[in-house]
Protein backbone atom coordinates (compact mmCIF):
# COMPACT_ATOMS: atom_id res chain seq x y z
CA UNK A 1 0.00 0.00 0.00
CA UNK A 2 1.41 3.38 -0.67
CA UNK A 3 2.34 5.35 1.76
CA UNK A 4 1.82 9.42 2.25
CA UNK A 5 5.76 10.36 2.28
CA UNK A 6 6.21 7.79 -0.94
CA UNK A 7 4.51 10.23 -2.92
CA UNK A 8 6.28 13.62 -1.56
CA UNK A 9 7.41 15.17 1.94
CA UNK A 10 4.78 17.80 1.00
CA UNK A 11 1.78 15.45 0.24
CA UNK A 12 -1.87 16.36 1.77
CA UNK A 13 -4.88 14.22 0.81
CA UNK A 14 -7.10 16.71 0.72
CA UNK A 15 -6.82 18.38 -2.34
CA UNK A 16 -7.81 14.73 -3.77
CA UNK A 17 -10.92 14.49 -1.47
CA UNK A 18 -12.28 17.18 -0.10
CA UNK A 19 -13.48 20.91 -0.34
CA UNK A 20 -14.15 23.46 2.18
CA UNK A 21 -17.09 26.41 2.17
CA UNK A 22 -16.67 29.55 3.77
CA UNK A 23 -20.17 31.16 5.43
CA UNK A 24 -20.12 33.96 2.65
CA UNK A 25 -19.67 30.96 -0.14
CA UNK A 26 -16.56 30.79 -0.79
CA UNK A 27 -14.88 27.74 -1.26
CA UNK A 28 -11.14 27.12 -0.30
CA UNK A 29 -8.76 24.45 -0.17
CA UNK A 30 -9.34 23.36 3.60
CA UNK A 31 -10.75 25.56 7.08
CA UNK A 32 -7.31 26.13 8.19
CA UNK A 33 -5.85 27.26 4.54
CA UNK A 34 -6.88 30.74 4.69
CA UNK A 35 -5.29 31.39 8.30
CA UNK A 36 -1.51 30.82 5.99
CA UNK A 37 -2.34 34.65 5.46
CA UNK A 38 -2.28 34.92 9.10
CA UNK A 39 0.85 36.67 10.24
CA UNK A 40 2.72 40.17 12.23
CA UNK A 41 0.82 41.73 9.06
CA UNK A 42 -1.54 39.91 7.91
CA UNK A 43 -0.95 40.50 4.40
CA UNK A 44 -1.93 38.30 1.49
CA UNK A 45 -5.42 37.62 2.52
CA UNK A 46 -6.84 35.43 -0.15
CA UNK A 47 -4.85 32.42 0.50
CA UNK A 48 -6.64 29.75 0.74
CA UNK A 49 -9.18 30.25 -1.67
CA UNK A 50 -10.10 28.68 -4.74
CA UNK A 51 -8.99 31.86 -6.79
CA UNK A 52 -11.00 31.48 -9.84
CA UNK A 53 -10.01 32.66 -13.69
CA UNK A 54 -11.06 36.26 -12.72
CA UNK A 55 -8.27 36.19 -9.88
CA UNK A 56 -11.31 36.26 -6.92
CA UNK A 57 -12.47 33.52 -4.82
CA UNK A 58 -15.11 30.99 -6.35
CA UNK A 59 -17.92 31.15 -4.64
CA UNK A 60 -21.37 29.50 -4.87
CA UNK A 61 -23.57 32.45 -5.98
CA UNK A 62 -21.17 32.86 -8.89
CA UNK A 63 -19.72 29.34 -9.03
CA UNK A 64 -20.80 25.76 -8.82
CA UNK A 65 -19.30 23.22 -6.86
CA UNK A 66 -18.17 20.61 -9.38
CA UNK A 67 -16.08 22.96 -12.17
CA UNK A 68 -14.61 24.89 -8.57
CA UNK A 69 -13.02 21.48 -8.20
CA UNK A 70 -10.83 21.15 -11.14
CA UNK A 71 -10.34 24.71 -11.58
CA UNK A 72 -6.85 25.94 -12.20
CA UNK A 73 -6.35 26.57 -8.58
CA UNK A 74 -6.89 23.33 -7.55
CA UNK A 75 -4.87 21.60 -10.00
CA UNK A 76 -1.84 23.91 -9.23
CA UNK A 77 -2.09 23.11 -5.85
CA UNK A 78 -2.01 19.31 -6.34
CA UNK A 79 0.83 19.08 -9.35
CA UNK A 80 2.78 21.47 -6.54
CA UNK A 81 2.20 18.86 -3.77
CA UNK A 82 2.83 15.97 -5.86
CA UNK A 83 6.54 17.88 -7.32
CA UNK A 84 7.70 17.97 -3.63
CA UNK A 85 6.58 22.00 -3.25
CA UNK A 86 4.61 23.57 -0.86
CA UNK A 87 1.87 25.90 -1.90
CA UNK A 88 1.54 29.38 -0.31
CA UNK A 89 -2.05 28.53 1.19
CA UNK A 90 -0.36 25.12 3.07
CA UNK A 91 2.37 26.97 5.00
CA UNK A 92 0.16 27.73 8.06
CA UNK A 93 0.77 23.53 8.55
CA UNK A 94 4.44 23.39 7.60
CA UNK A 95 5.27 26.57 10.66
CA UNK A 96 2.93 23.88 12.88
CA UNK A 97 5.14 21.04 11.59
CA UNK A 98 8.40 22.91 12.45
CA UNK A 99 7.49 23.65 15.86
CA UNK A 100 6.72 19.79 16.61
CA UNK A 101 2.59 20.10 16.58
CA UNK A 102 0.82 17.75 14.94
CA UNK A 103 -1.16 19.84 11.81
CA UNK A 104 -3.86 19.39 9.92
CA UNK A 105 -2.48 17.89 6.93
CA UNK A 106 -0.57 15.14 9.41
CA UNK A 107 -3.58 13.61 11.11
CA UNK A 108 -5.78 14.38 7.95
CA UNK A 109 -3.80 12.48 5.83
CA UNK A 110 -2.99 9.80 8.16
CA UNK A 111 -6.76 9.37 8.74
CA UNK A 112 -7.81 9.25 4.70
CA UNK A 113 -5.08 7.36 3.96
CA UNK A 114 -6.23 4.70 5.63
CA UNK A 115 -9.75 4.48 4.51
CA UNK A 116 -9.06 5.43 1.01
CA UNK A 117 -6.27 3.57 -2.17
CA UNK A 118 -3.92 6.86 -1.93
CA UNK A 119 -2.58 4.98 -5.43
CA UNK A 120 -5.79 4.95 -7.18
CA UNK A 121 -5.95 8.82 -6.29
CA UNK A 122 -2.23 9.65 -7.83
CA UNK A 123 -3.23 7.37 -10.44
CA UNK A 124 -6.35 9.06 -11.52
CA UNK A 125 -4.66 12.38 -11.41
CA UNK A 126 -4.19 13.87 -15.22
CA UNK A 127 -0.98 15.74 -15.69
CA UNK A 128 -2.79 18.96 -15.36
CA UNK A 129 -3.72 18.33 -12.14
CA UNK A 130 -7.53 17.49 -12.86
CA UNK A 131 -8.83 14.69 -10.77
CA UNK A 132 -12.67 12.56 -11.02
CA UNK A 133 -15.22 14.39 -9.57
CA UNK A 134 -15.53 12.16 -6.27
CA UNK A 135 -16.24 14.13 -3.23
CA UNK A 136 -15.60 12.25 -0.32
CA UNK A 137 -15.41 14.81 2.12
CA UNK A 138 -17.42 18.17 2.37
CA UNK A 139 -16.97 20.89 5.19
CA UNK A 140 -19.85 23.06 4.71
CA UNK A 141 -20.27 26.59 6.39
CA UNK A 142 -23.97 27.33 5.98
CA UNK A 143 -23.88 31.20 6.98
CA UNK A 144 -23.20 33.00 9.75
CA UNK A 145 -26.45 32.48 11.84
CA UNK A 146 -25.33 31.31 15.50
CA UNK A 147 -26.41 31.98 18.91
CA UNK A 148 -23.21 32.90 20.41
CA UNK A 149 -20.98 36.19 19.80
CA UNK A 150 -17.36 34.68 20.71
CA UNK A 151 -14.27 36.93 21.56
CA UNK A 152 -12.41 35.65 19.04
CA UNK A 153 -15.02 35.85 16.48
CA UNK A 154 -16.81 38.57 13.68
CA UNK A 155 -19.73 39.35 12.05
CA UNK A 156 -17.51 37.00 8.80
CA UNK A 157 -18.34 34.06 11.09
CA UNK A 158 -21.95 34.86 13.46
CA UNK A 159 -25.07 37.45 12.78
CA UNK A 160 -24.55 37.99 16.91
CA UNK A 161 -21.62 39.85 16.24
CA UNK A 162 -23.31 42.36 13.95
CA UNK A 163 -24.59 44.39 16.78
CA UNK A 164 -21.33 44.75 18.57
CA UNK A 165 -19.31 45.30 15.43
CA UNK A 166 -21.79 48.25 15.30
CA UNK A 167 -20.25 49.88 18.64
CA UNK A 168 -16.95 48.75 18.27
CA UNK A 169 -15.30 49.72 14.65
CA UNK A 170 -16.34 53.67 15.01
CA UNK A 171 -14.38 53.53 18.11
CA UNK A 172 -11.37 51.73 17.01
CA UNK A 173 -8.07 54.13 16.54
CA UNK A 174 -5.27 51.72 16.26
CA UNK A 175 -4.87 51.48 12.00
CA UNK A 176 -3.78 47.34 11.93
CA UNK A 177 -6.77 46.82 14.55
CA UNK A 178 -9.43 48.81 12.24
CA UNK A 179 -7.95 46.88 8.59
CA UNK A 180 -8.06 43.50 10.91
CA UNK A 181 -11.78 44.14 12.33
CA UNK A 182 -13.35 45.34 8.71
CA UNK A 183 -16.02 43.90 7.49
CA UNK A 184 -15.89 44.85 3.67
CA UNK A 185 -19.40 45.59 2.14
CA UNK A 186 -21.01 43.75 5.37
CA UNK A 187 -19.66 40.36 3.44
CA UNK A 188 -20.94 41.02 0.47
CA UNK A 189 -17.54 40.81 -2.02
CA UNK A 190 -17.10 38.72 -5.13
CA UNK A 191 -20.81 37.68 -5.02
CA UNK A 192 -20.61 36.50 -2.00
CA UNK A 193 -24.05 36.66 0.44
CA UNK A 194 -24.41 34.68 4.02
CA UNK A 195 -27.62 33.09 2.27
CA UNK A 196 -25.88 31.04 -0.53
CA UNK A 197 -27.46 27.76 0.33
CA UNK A 198 -30.77 29.10 0.06
CA UNK A 199 -32.72 28.99 -3.16
CA UNK A 200 -29.42 27.52 -4.61
CA UNK A 201 -30.91 24.01 -6.53
CA UNK A 202 -27.43 23.94 -8.68
CA UNK A 203 -25.61 23.64 -5.55
CA UNK A 204 -28.05 21.24 -4.14
CA UNK A 205 -28.40 18.93 -6.78
CA UNK A 206 -24.43 18.56 -7.42
CA UNK A 207 -24.19 18.12 -3.74
CA UNK A 208 -26.71 15.49 -3.76
CA UNK A 209 -25.20 13.58 -6.23
CA UNK A 210 -21.91 13.15 -4.54
CA UNK A 211 -24.01 11.57 -1.54
CA UNK A 212 -22.94 7.93 -3.07
CA UNK A 213 -19.54 9.06 -2.87
CA UNK A 214 -19.18 11.17 0.79
CA UNK A 215 -17.50 9.78 3.34
CA UNK A 216 -17.38 12.36 5.64
CA UNK A 217 -19.96 15.43 6.12
CA UNK A 218 -18.24 18.53 8.19
CA UNK A 219 -20.45 20.96 9.77
CA UNK A 220 -19.33 24.42 11.52
CA UNK A 221 -20.55 28.04 12.26
CA UNK A 222 -22.27 29.89 12.22
CA UNK A 223 -23.72 27.23 14.01
CA UNK A 224 -24.92 24.19 12.53
CA UNK A 225 -26.95 23.11 15.05
CA UNK A 226 -29.76 25.84 14.65
CA UNK A 227 -29.75 25.94 10.64
CA UNK A 228 -32.68 24.07 8.87
CA UNK A 229 -30.98 23.16 5.38
CA UNK A 230 -28.56 21.10 8.38
CA UNK A 231 -31.24 18.90 8.86
CA UNK A 232 -32.75 18.64 5.63
CA UNK A 233 -29.29 17.36 4.14
CA UNK A 234 -29.48 14.60 7.14
CA UNK A 235 -32.63 13.92 6.05
CA UNK A 236 -32.13 13.75 2.29
CA UNK A 237 -28.74 11.17 3.23
CA UNK A 238 -30.99 8.77 4.98
CA UNK A 239 -33.66 9.10 2.63
CA UNK A 240 -31.45 7.94 -0.29
CA UNK A 241 -29.93 5.09 2.15
CA UNK A 242 -26.23 6.41 2.22
CA UNK A 243 -26.19 7.46 5.75
CA UNK A 244 -24.73 4.31 7.33
CA UNK A 245 -21.93 4.98 5.10
CA UNK A 246 -21.52 8.75 6.10
CA UNK A 247 -19.67 10.03 9.22
CA UNK A 248 -21.03 13.42 10.14
CA UNK A 249 -17.92 15.55 11.80
CA UNK A 250 -19.38 18.98 13.82
CA UNK A 251 -17.23 21.54 15.53
CA UNK A 252 -20.44 22.99 17.51
CA UNK A 253 -20.86 25.02 20.77
CA UNK A 254 -23.43 22.92 21.46
CA UNK A 255 -25.87 25.09 23.15
CA UNK A 256 -28.73 24.11 21.28
CA UNK A 257 -29.09 20.10 20.83
CA UNK A 258 -33.13 19.30 20.06
CA UNK A 259 -34.37 15.55 20.59
CA UNK A 260 -34.57 15.26 16.54
CA UNK A 261 -30.51 15.42 16.26
CA UNK A 262 -30.09 12.69 18.22
CA UNK A 263 -32.68 10.37 16.13
CA UNK A 264 -31.01 11.43 12.46
CA UNK A 265 -27.76 10.92 14.31
CA UNK A 266 -29.02 7.09 14.57
CA UNK A 267 -28.87 6.24 11.06
CA UNK A 268 -25.26 7.38 10.21
CA UNK A 269 -22.35 5.38 10.20
CA UNK A 270 -20.37 7.90 13.03
CA UNK A 271 -20.67 11.26 14.33
CA UNK A 272 -17.74 12.84 15.65
CA UNK A 273 -18.94 16.13 17.77
CA UNK A 274 -16.28 18.29 18.98
CA UNK A 275 -17.86 20.33 21.41
CA UNK A 276 -16.01 23.92 21.54
CA UNK A 277 -15.31 24.63 24.41
CA UNK A 278 -12.26 27.04 25.33
CA UNK A 279 -11.94 27.01 29.26
CA UNK A 280 -13.98 27.20 32.11
CA UNK A 281 -17.00 28.76 34.08
CA UNK A 282 -16.21 32.71 33.93
CA UNK A 283 -13.33 32.37 31.43
CA UNK A 284 -15.27 30.65 29.01
CA UNK A 285 -18.13 32.75 29.19
CA UNK A 286 -15.57 35.39 28.41
CA UNK A 287 -14.21 34.04 25.50
CA UNK A 288 -17.40 32.00 23.96
CA UNK A 289 -19.37 34.88 25.28
CA UNK A 290 -22.48 35.04 26.28
CA UNK A 291 -22.43 31.27 27.01
CA UNK A 292 -24.40 29.67 30.04
CA UNK A 293 -22.24 27.46 32.18
CA UNK A 294 -24.62 24.92 33.16
CA UNK A 295 -26.54 24.48 29.84
CA UNK A 296 -22.89 23.24 28.68
CA UNK A 297 -22.53 21.17 31.55
CA UNK A 298 -26.14 19.69 31.03
CA UNK A 299 -25.25 18.82 27.13
CA UNK A 300 -21.83 17.92 28.09
CA UNK A 301 -23.33 15.26 30.31
CA UNK A 302 -26.14 14.46 27.67
CA UNK A 303 -23.50 13.71 25.04
CA UNK A 304 -21.72 11.49 27.17
CA UNK A 305 -24.71 9.27 27.97
CA UNK A 306 -25.48 9.32 23.87
CA UNK A 307 -25.28 6.12 21.70
CA UNK A 308 -22.53 3.87 20.92
CA UNK A 309 -21.93 5.88 17.40
CA UNK A 310 -21.65 9.39 18.57
CA UNK A 311 -17.97 9.99 19.84
CA UNK A 312 -17.43 13.71 21.85
CA UNK A 313 -14.33 15.79 21.99
CA UNK A 314 -13.41 19.15 23.30
CA UNK A 315 -12.25 20.90 20.80
CA UNK A 316 -10.21 24.35 22.53
CA UNK A 317 -9.34 27.22 20.56
CA UNK A 318 -6.09 28.29 21.73
CA UNK A 319 -5.26 32.13 22.09
CA UNK A 320 -4.01 35.09 24.14
CA UNK A 321 -6.75 34.39 26.93
CA UNK A 322 -6.84 30.66 27.44
CA UNK A 323 -3.48 29.33 26.90
CA UNK A 324 -2.21 30.65 30.38
CA UNK A 325 -4.75 28.67 32.09
CA UNK A 326 -4.85 25.71 30.06
CA UNK A 327 -3.54 23.53 32.76
CA UNK A 328 -6.59 24.67 34.85
CA UNK A 329 -8.89 23.26 32.33
CA UNK A 330 -7.08 19.79 31.81
CA UNK A 331 -7.53 19.64 35.26
CA UNK A 332 -11.08 20.27 35.19
CA UNK A 333 -11.45 17.90 32.57
CA UNK A 334 -10.03 14.82 34.46
CA UNK A 335 -11.89 15.42 37.51
CA UNK A 336 -15.04 15.57 35.56
CA UNK A 337 -14.09 11.67 34.89
CA UNK A 338 -16.33 11.47 31.55
CA UNK A 339 -17.34 7.72 30.24
CA UNK A 340 -16.69 8.84 26.14
CA UNK A 341 -15.47 12.56 25.96
CA UNK A 342 -12.07 12.34 25.07
CA UNK A 343 -11.52 9.17 26.30
CA UNK A 344 -8.34 8.01 25.77
CA UNK A 345 -6.53 7.24 23.36
CA UNK A 346 -8.59 10.56 21.94
CA UNK A 347 -6.64 13.59 22.64
CA UNK A 348 -4.44 11.37 25.22
CA UNK A 349 -7.72 11.62 26.98
CA UNK A 350 -7.21 15.51 27.93
CA UNK A 351 -8.44 17.58 25.70
CA UNK A 352 -8.08 18.41 21.74
CA UNK A 353 -6.49 21.84 20.49
CA UNK A 354 -6.08 23.91 17.83
CA UNK A 355 -4.86 27.53 17.56
CA UNK A 356 -6.63 30.86 16.18
CA UNK A 357 -5.24 32.94 13.69
CA UNK A 358 -7.46 35.67 13.02
CA UNK A 359 -8.12 38.25 14.43
CA UNK A 360 -4.30 38.08 14.60
CA UNK A 361 -4.12 40.16 17.58
CA UNK A 362 -5.35 37.15 19.37
CA UNK A 363 -2.60 34.88 18.44
CA UNK A 364 0.00 33.27 20.97
CA UNK A 365 2.90 34.73 19.07
CA UNK A 366 1.29 38.33 20.06
CA UNK A 367 2.25 37.45 23.92
CA UNK A 368 5.32 39.91 25.23
CA UNK A 369 8.67 37.94 25.59
CA UNK A 370 8.54 37.86 29.62
CA UNK A 371 4.79 36.48 29.48
CA UNK A 372 5.65 33.98 26.85
CA UNK A 373 8.90 32.58 29.91
CA UNK A 374 5.80 32.53 32.40
CA UNK A 375 3.32 29.97 30.28
CA UNK A 376 6.23 28.09 29.77
CA UNK A 377 7.31 27.88 33.47
CA UNK A 378 3.98 27.04 33.74
CA UNK A 379 3.60 24.02 31.56
CA UNK A 380 6.45 22.71 32.78
CA UNK A 381 5.61 22.14 36.25
CA UNK A 382 2.19 20.93 34.50
CA UNK A 383 4.18 18.18 32.71
CA UNK A 384 5.41 16.65 35.89
CA UNK A 385 1.95 17.26 37.63
CA UNK A 386 0.37 14.66 34.66
CA UNK A 387 2.95 12.00 35.09
CA UNK A 388 2.38 11.88 39.19
CA UNK A 389 -1.39 12.92 38.68
CA UNK A 390 -2.87 11.43 35.96
CA UNK A 391 -0.46 8.84 33.80
CA UNK A 392 2.89 7.86 34.19
CA UNK A 393 3.26 5.23 31.88
CA UNK A 394 5.26 5.13 28.13
CA UNK A 395 2.41 4.85 26.18
CA UNK A 396 1.10 8.61 27.64
CA UNK A 397 4.40 10.28 28.21
CA UNK A 398 5.17 9.39 24.46
CA UNK A 399 1.73 9.95 22.71
CA UNK A 400 1.65 12.68 20.48
CA UNK A 401 -1.53 14.25 21.56
CA UNK A 402 -0.70 14.53 25.63
CA UNK A 403 2.80 16.43 27.11
CA UNK A 404 4.27 16.28 23.46
CA UNK A 405 1.19 18.15 21.95
CA UNK A 406 2.10 20.49 24.85
CA UNK A 407 5.62 21.08 24.34
CA UNK A 408 4.29 21.93 20.26
CA UNK A 409 1.98 24.57 21.69
CA UNK A 410 4.24 26.47 23.25
CA UNK A 411 7.49 25.78 20.80
CA UNK A 412 4.95 27.30 18.26
CA UNK A 413 4.18 30.04 21.02
CA UNK A 414 8.18 31.11 20.73
CA UNK A 415 8.92 30.40 17.27
CA UNK A 416 7.98 34.21 16.06
CA UNK A 417 7.77 37.28 17.96
CA UNK A 418 4.50 38.85 17.15
CA UNK A 419 4.60 41.57 20.13
CA UNK A 420 4.16 44.73 17.78
CA UNK A 421 0.43 43.56 17.91
CA UNK A 422 0.76 44.07 21.73
CA UNK A 423 -1.64 47.62 21.13
CA UNK A 424 -4.04 46.52 19.46
CA UNK A 425 -4.52 43.64 22.00
CA UNK A 426 -4.97 46.54 24.76
CA UNK A 427 -6.93 48.72 22.69
CA UNK A 428 -9.40 45.51 21.41
CA UNK A 429 -9.60 44.33 25.11
CA UNK A 430 -10.68 47.76 26.60
CA UNK A 431 -13.29 48.20 23.67
CA UNK A 432 -14.49 44.68 23.79
CA UNK A 433 -15.01 45.18 27.84
CA UNK A 434 -16.68 48.57 27.36
CA UNK A 435 -19.56 47.46 24.94
CA UNK A 436 -19.88 43.98 26.46
CA UNK A 437 -19.62 44.80 30.74
CA UNK A 438 -16.90 42.47 31.22
CA UNK A 439 -13.73 42.80 33.09
CA UNK A 440 -10.80 41.64 31.90
CA UNK A 441 -8.73 41.81 34.41
CA UNK A 442 -11.27 40.28 37.06
CA UNK A 443 -11.30 37.21 34.73
CA UNK A 444 -7.59 37.01 34.23
CA UNK A 445 -6.15 38.26 36.83
CA UNK A 446 -2.81 36.68 36.32
CA UNK A 447 -2.79 38.71 32.78
CA UNK A 448 -3.79 42.28 33.69
CA UNK A 449 -0.19 43.39 33.25
CA UNK A 450 -0.76 42.54 29.69
CA UNK A 451 -2.98 45.94 29.65
CA UNK A 452 0.05 48.20 31.31
CA UNK A 453 3.23 46.30 30.12
CA UNK A 454 5.17 44.87 27.08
Amino acid sequence: MLKPEEISQTFCILPWIHLSTRPNGHLRLCCTACASSAGPTNKGGRLGYLINEKGAPANLNVSDLISSWNNDYMKSVRLAMLKGKIPASCSKCFKEEQAGFQSKRIWETRYWSEKLDLEKLIKETKRDGQVPPRIYYVDLRLGTKCNLKCIMCSPNDSSMWVSDWYKLYPRIKNKNLKMLMSWQNKGRVDGASYDWYKNNPLFWRQLYKQIPHLKQLYFAGGEALIINEHYQLLEECIKRGQARNIELRYNSNGIDMPDKLFKLWSHFKRVKFHFSLDSIEGMNYYIRYPSDWDSILSNLRRLDESEDNIEVTLACAVQMLNMYYLPEFIKWKIRMNFKKINTWPAGAGLINFHFVYHPAHLNVKVFPGWFKKEIKKKFEKFYDWLINHYRHDKEFIEHPYGINRMKGMVSFMESEDWSKRIPEFKEYIRLMDNIRGTDFKKVFPEMKDLLKRV
